[in-house]
This record gives structure tokens, sequence and C-alpha cells, in this order.
């Protein structure tokens, strides 16, 4: 028996089942590879408004369980950030309602999520930086 290369075998009429399923292989290994490189991207941008939320919760507690000590609440919004990779993007601001009381609790946050493309290709790292702002009215 003669051996043949492998184009001429995927070429063959025997070989048609075999060069459908290395097509089918091979989308599903692209297709596998664009998942692991944007999903984490994907899911910065969706999780951040909740981690946002959250932080700015925990503001407002804290802020009306201290008494307006802006250190403790940096310290607690701080501890809800790193358990989420995130970081402040400003000033924790307390906003003042009309009868000059302290009425409610804003943050803004950002998070970066690096993978191997978006890190490497410069003009896809601008999509792996998410922001978020919340506001939560003090208790």
């Amino acid at each position: 028996m003669r051996e043949k290369g492998l184009f001429i075998r995927l070429q063959a009429e025997d070989g048609q089942v075999l060069s459908h399923v290395l097509t089918i292989v091979l989308i599903a290994v692209f297709i596998g590879a664009i998942i692991i490189q944007c999903g984490p991207v994907i899911w910065n941008h969706i999780s951040i408004h909740g981690t946002a939320d959250d932080a700015a919760q925990e503001a407002a507690i804290t802020y009306a369980n201290s008494r307006g000590d802006m250190d403790r609440v940096y310290e607690a919004v701080n501890g809800v950030l790193e358990s989420s990779d995130a970081r402040l993007d400003g000033p924790i601001n307390v906003l003042k309602g009309l009868n000059g009381e302290p009425d409610m609790v804003t943050v803004s946050i950002r998070k970066i999520a690096n993978t191997f493309l978006f890190e490497k290709v410069g003009y896809l790292s601008k999509y792996t930086e998410a922001h978020a702002y919340s506001e939560y009215v003090i208790p």
C-alpha cells in the first residue's frame, strides 16, 4: 500500500469525514481562544457596577455608624474593593441635602482585567479598564 500525505488523504473521498472533523476542531479551538481572551474583559465590565454599589453602600453605612469619620469610611471601602481587585478612582464624596445634613455618599471605582491579547495589542488595552460610579443614601 502506498503512503499518502495528509492533504492528499483529506482531498480523497475517504478523507472527507476527517476533513470535516478537523474543520470543526479548528473552529472550536479558535472560538475557545476568543472566549478565554474576551471573557474576563466582558465580565469585568459587567461586574464592576455591583462592586461600586457594594462599596457605596458600605461607605454610607460606615459613615452613619462612625458619625462622619472619613478615615473609617476609606478603610471600609478599601476592604470591599480589595476582595474584588478594584480600586478607588477618586475621592469618596458626601453630598449634603437641602437641610445641610449629609444625605448621600458617592463612590467612583475602576477595575482592570488583563489578558494576553488585550495586554499585547495596544489599541485593545483601552477596553481592559472599566469605571463605575455609584451613590447610596446615608441611613
